[in-house]
């Protein structure tokens, strides 16, 4: 009888648990738009300037070594599908409790990521990742919105 209560004590306690992990598996944070800077390297690294609205709205400004040449102000229209990866990405690596700050900053020749999320009706998250390896899910991301840039039809500002 002892052995039944323990084992259904045990039981219940570790349903508790995995109850509250998954909980804060499936937070999920409204984002509302994010900026995306990447920073010159010495050498040919991409740099822009990206910002995404939560509509799928963007705005590009390509400064230099972009892999599809662009030069200047562009829009374009990211689908529901991209904006749900970004969402579902964004929501996985439980971005506001990351660092502020990545980065090795005694080496000089790396680009640098800097990348802003605005979230849950104004609340703001500020990531400067020197080097571009914070964390695997930044790098992650960050291979997924390169890609997602890559593949938009952008219509030059006039």
């Amino acid at each position: 009888m002892k052995q039944i209560f323990f084992i259904a004590a045990l039981f219940f306690c570790l349903s508790c648990q995995s109850t509250k992990e998954a909980t804060v598996a499936n937070q999920k944070y409204k984002i509302e738009s994010l900026v995306i800077m990447k920073s010159p390297c010495f050498g040919t690294c991409p740099m822009y300037t990206l910002e995404i609205k939560k509509e799928g709205d963007a705005y590009l400004d390509a400064r230099n070594f972009l892999k599809n040449e662009l030069k200047g102000k562009y829009t374009a229209q990211f689908s529901k599908k991209n904006m749900a990866q970004i969402a579902k990405e964004l929501n996985e690596m439980d971005f506001p409790s990351l660092s502020n700050t990545y980065g090795n900053v005694r080496v000089t020749d790396l680009p640098a990521t800097d990348l802003t999320i605005q979230y849950n009706g104004g609340s703001i998250k500020k990531i400067h990742d020197y080097g571009n390896h914070g964390t695997p899910a930044l790098e992650k991301f960050y291979m997924a919105i390169d890609s997602m840039l890559y593949m938009q039809t952008w219509e030059k500002v006039k």
